[in-house]
């Protein structure tokens, strides 16, 4: 009969591997990737390819799967909500949507004389950005951060990596060459207080479902209003 040698390097080193999977993975989607699919929209002329569509609905929708995908393999417990905090996501999901709606009132009206596959469109490509960006970031960067720092490091390195992420860096240098200083200053103050909300949900909950139906319903509103 043979033994089975037990050894204790084992669970480190999967550990290590699960690590070095996430990070990889984070580094992948948010530079090459993120910056040949074009981060900042807003800074793009009418006829780039970044606005031809279905082709970005299906390209956000497919990243998306995918990271959803990694996740399962690497912390699946983190794509677990409880339904105790169901209230919350969904009060804080009609908020965002509410905010944001308010702050691009004019353009959300006009946007809807697009047309409905048009809008649908827009609306649908900016929820799968915002569930994508917390994916990798209160997903794939903080819950591997966390493995190895503390949750007050593991949180602030995070914010600090979303406010420089390509998705505002881009913009947030944009404004620097244009020496709009006071609109760099602002753009940094709202991507840090968002970062600390979402950052804070994902604490809360446990899960990473929350921020990104929360980041989700926020961008679909601003994507609907600005590009239908």
């Amino acid at each position: 009969m043979k033994s089975v040698v037990y050894n204790a390097n084992q669970p480190a080193q999967r550990a290590g591997l699960i690590s070095w999977v996430a990070i990889l993975t984070f580094l992948l989607m948010e530079l090459p990737v993120r910056l040949w699919l074009q981060p900042d929209p807003w800074l793009l002329d009418a006829h780039h390819w970044y606005f031809n569509q279905p082709l970005r609905l299906l390209t956000e929708f497919g990243l998306v799967i995918l990271l959803l995908a990694v996740i399962r393999c690497v912390y699946p417990p983190i794509l677990q909500l409880p339904r105790s905090q169901n209230s919350l996501v969904l009060g804080a999901v009609l908020i965002s949507a509410l905010l944001f709606g308010l702050l691009e009132a004019e353009q959300l009206l006009k946007s809807f004389s697009a047309g409905l596959w048009w809008w649908l469109a827009w609306f649908c490509t900016g929820f799968c950005i915002g569930i994508g960006q917390e994916l990798l970031y209160r997903g794939l960067l903080f819950t591997t951060l966390k493995r190895h720092l503390s949750l007050s490091v593991a949180a602030t390195v995070t914010t600090v990596a979303f406010v420089i992420a390509p998705l505002h860096s881009v913009r947030l240098w944009h404004y620097i060459q244009q020496d709009e200083f006071i609109v760099v200053v602002i753009l940094i103050g709202i991507y840090t207080g968002v970062s600390m909300f979402f950052q804070w949900l994902r604490n809360h909950t446990g899960s990473v479902i929350a921020p990104a139906l929360v980041h989700g319903a926020g961008n679909a509103v601003t994507w609907a209003a600005v590009f239908a």
